[in-house]
């Protein structure tokens, strides 16, 4: 069984172990009607379960002072501190937030160079998360997604060393599958404030820490799409388009695609999946994107497996515009884009870079 190196977090080469390839965060469903509730009602897919809630918290100022062997199925953290995830450890009462801007965090506290990252005072975050597998996920592969952990993050699965990630800002993903057991399972995490990839990740914001995006557990269907990506880019005439669709499919099967636009059908076919595939088509009179009139296609792909049964349902909306460079100017739909805009920072008072969706929307009215 695979141990994990504390050491190797200050090796700019060490920046994932056993993580997922990254993919696109499309949301897929069971059925129709699923797709349906979720947009009528917000509801989530049945393929993801929440992670999201209080769990189990030890905070220590150094690697040196955690709590060693906390991640071991027979050591209780029951009694240690609940903290909220998604959240920042200092907006928890842990440690305390930090602006920098051209400095690096820890410059006047510790003399250090690439290669090296803070040993006296460099936060280290343990998360410990006791779950069941939800009655309809038992029997399949299962992943856990964590949508942002900074800067770190090491992963435990019943005291089995699962892997490690770093990129701040992208999800990190592994397969639990093999660590799992019947009942009760104990989820473990730790978080590094800073580490190789600190001397990158460096710009003019708030530092923070800890697991500040959603977690979740998923599953996947027999045949699944795992990466997806679709291109609609007129050609110069503006007159006719071309959409193309790129799947990544785990398993064998057909998909069913679908496009429309207010509700009349543009598009209907159905094609194979094995592997990588690559699909297109041509669009007549193709209604323009812009950010003027975002004018919207609905693309819904229906995945089957070989007995011709639906697997999964995945609903994208799509718009067809044509960006290119004419005599050094941006243009847009053959037109010179006009930018207007303001920079903004994924940044709340309340909560640091965990923002919430009513706080977004007050932001976006004031704005």
């Amino acid at each position: 069984m695979k141990a994990f190196d504390y050491s190797l977090v200050k090796d700019p080469q060490y920046f994932c172990d056993n993580r997922m390839e990254a993919h696109s965060d499309h949301v897929y469903y069971r059925d129709g009607n699923e797709m349906q509730a979720a947009v009528q009602d917000g509801t989530e897919t049945s393929f993801r379960y929440s992670l999201n809630g209080l769990w189990k918290f030890h905070y220590a100022r150094n690697y040196k002072s955690t709590v060693q062997g906390f991640e071991k199925e027979d050591y209780c953290c029951y009694d240690w501190d609940d903290i909220h995830v998604p959240a920042h450890i200092q907006m928890e009462g842990y440690d305390a937030p930090q602006y920098a801007n051209v400095q690096y965090p820890w410059e006047g506290h510790e003399e250090i160079y690439p290669g090296q990252i803070p040993e006296r005072f460099n936060p280290v975050a343990s998360y410990v998360k006791y779950f069941t597998v939800p009655e309809h996920m038992k029997g399949k592969r299962l992943f856990i997604s964590f949508q942002g952990a900074e800067s770190g993050l090491a992963l435990w699965l019943n005291g089995a060393f699962v892997g490690y990630s770093e990129d701040s800002f992208t999800p990190s993903e592994f397969e639990l599958t093999d660590y799992l057991k019947d009942g009760q399972n104990k989820l473990a995490a730790q978080v590094f404030k800073w580490t190789a990839s600190s001397w990158c990740e460096d710009q003019d914001f708030f530092r923070f820490s800890g697991i500040y995006r959603d977690v979740y557990l998923y599953t996947v269907p027999e045949v699944h799409v795992y990466d997806l990506q679709i291109r609609a880019i007129p050609d110069e005439t503006l007159s006719a388009a071309a959409l193309e669709i790129r799947t990544n499919t785990w398993g064998k099967g057909t998909v069913k695609i679908t496009l429309s636009k207010d509700g009349e059908t543009v598009i209907e076919d159905k094609k194979a999946l094995d592997g990588e595939e690559i699909y297109s088509w041509k669009v007549a009179d193709p209604v323009l994107w812009s950010a003027e009139e975002p004018q919207l296609y609905d693309l819904t792909l229906e995945v089957y497996n070989e007995a011709g049964e639906l697997q999964e349902v995945i609903p994208q909306r799509v718009g067809f515009r044509r960006f290119e460079m004419k005599d050094g100017i941006m243009t847009l739909n053959g037109k010179r884009i006009v930018f207007k805009g303001v920079n903004r920072h994924e940044f709340s008072s309340v909560s640091g870079r965990h923002v919430s969706e009513e706080e977004l929307r007050k932001d976006l009215k004031t704005m």
